[in-house]
């Protein structure tokens, strides 16, 4: 399957996933085969998908995050109150998450098929390519009442280049997530070129 056939794939999967009534963590979770209220992550991991309309420019486009970490794939949760723990496909117990997370979204004004969700307009001047081109990240950490916003530790565009004008871009965005224990909640969101917020992308495992 070539490259951009198989971002198509993802999207139209992701945006499946996002659109029914199911939450992300439903829809990417799945009980153990004995019911008993463990669950099995699968990587990657769609977090969800946005549609907005940018003016007035008058272009429609899409905002869908997914985690990319490997160590997430058999990772299994028990969220019973009296025993939670979270343990990976080589039986080691998480207390925290991993040191660096990454997240890969993709930016894109192309048609993902049938699938439908709402769309919120955005008014910012400026045409689409350099509205995707100027998107910014941060990651925000909740634990109790505290909270603390993570600027990313990199950014990298995948496939066009900047220099080429498109209207789909894909980013690779890492977090440094230090030693934020596990029952933290931790809130991806996407930003405006202007700093308005556009999506919140929820990672939970406890």
């Amino acid at each position: 399957m070539s490259h951009p056939h198989l971002l198509r794939y993802c999207f139209v999967i992701i945006f499946a996933l996002s659109a029914s009534s199911t939450s992300w963590s439903q829809a990417s979770l799945g009980p153990d085969e004995n019911g008993n209220g463990v669950f099995w992550f699968k990587a990657p991991l769609p977090l969800g998908a946005d549609a907005f309309l940018l003016q007035p420019a008058g272009r429609e486009f899409y905002l869908l995050s997914c985690l990319e970490d490997r160590r997430f794939d058999r990772l299994q949760v028990s969220r019973v109150r009296k025993s939670p723990f979270v343990v990976d496909a080589s039986g080691d117990v998480w207390k925290h998450y991993p040191a660096e997370l990454t997240f890969r979204v993709t930016a894109t004004a192309m048609d993902p098929g049938s699938v439908k969700v709402d769309v919120d307009k955005i008014q910012e001047a400026g045409d689409l390519n350099s509205f995707l081109l100027g998107l910014r990240f941060q990651l925000k950490i909740f634990q109790g009442l505290q909270m603390e916003i993570i600027k990313p530790s990199s950014i990298h565009l995948i496939g066009m280049p900047s220099d080429v004008a498109y209207d789909e871009r894909v980013y690779r965005v890492k977090f440094d997530t230090g030693d934020f224990p596990v029952d933290a909640r931790l809130v991806m969101e996407v930003l405006s070129p202007a700093g308005k917020l556009l999506s919140r992308f929820h990672l939970e495992l406890l």
